[in-house]
């Protein structure tokens, strides 16, 4: 097997044959996998990582969350077409993104530091708040693990998500993080998308 490794700090990565990685200012990155083939990410040095990862590509790729220890995975998600996911990798894993078509893949995906969320009790450990499109557009925010809502013009959209959930949303081909749900969010407040949309693209 024909290994080929990029010197890049932090992490590495390697496959069955070449593809090209580009490094964007924001530290998004995009990855192409080859048709029938897999890619292998890891973070050595981090206690425990989030990486948000978004499937470009017009296919269905295979995600794993693999124990290195045994090389046994832990947990395994298809990543469909056009869509938008966040995971926590332990310390203990590594990523392995599977290319089983005979068609490249193409993702972007963006690393964070972070630590396990704690299983306790979701009423204590979560926020229920309404989201407000006061503007004449539907959109369409992503809340991984969750669902993709459209939200009309002028209508608002109740959510219960639990403390460290983030709602992103789509903004020239890339994902912008506009609120993270923390304890200084009010329960049944109305927060405004507008609002949330000016920040997140003006920071």
């Amino acid at each position: 097997m024909l290994k080929k490794i990029l010197p890049i700090s932090l992490f590495f990565i390697f496959g069955l044959t070449a593809f090209s990685q580009n490094k964007k200012k924001n530290g998004t990155s995009i990855i192409y996998i080859p048709a029938k083939q897999e890619i292998v990410l890891d973070y050595p040095s981090y206690k425990g990582f989030i990486i948000d990862i978004w499937n470009k590509g017009k296919f269905n790729l295979i995600f794993s969350q693999v124990f290195k220890k045994n090389d046994s995975v832990s947990k395994a998600k298809i990543l469909k077409e056009d869509s938008f996911n966040s995971f926590f990798i332990d310390q203990v894993e590594f990523i392995r993104i599977k290319n089983e078509l005979l068609a490249p893949g193409n993702i972007s995906y963006k690393i964070r530091k972070g630590t396990k969320p704690k299983r306790n009790n979701i009423n204590k450990n979560s926020k229920s708040f309404f989201l407000v499109n006061t503007t004449i557009q539907n959109i369409k925010v992503y809340i991984p693990g969750v669902k993709n809502p459209t939200i009309k013009s002028n209508t608002r959209l109740f959510l219960n998500l639990k403390i460290g959930q983030s709602v992103f949303l789509k903004f020239a081909n890339e994902m912008v993080e506009l609120i993270k749900i923390d304890d200084s969010i009010q329960n049944n407040i109305q927060i405004d998308l507008a609002d949330l949309i000016e920040n997140a693209i003006n920071e």
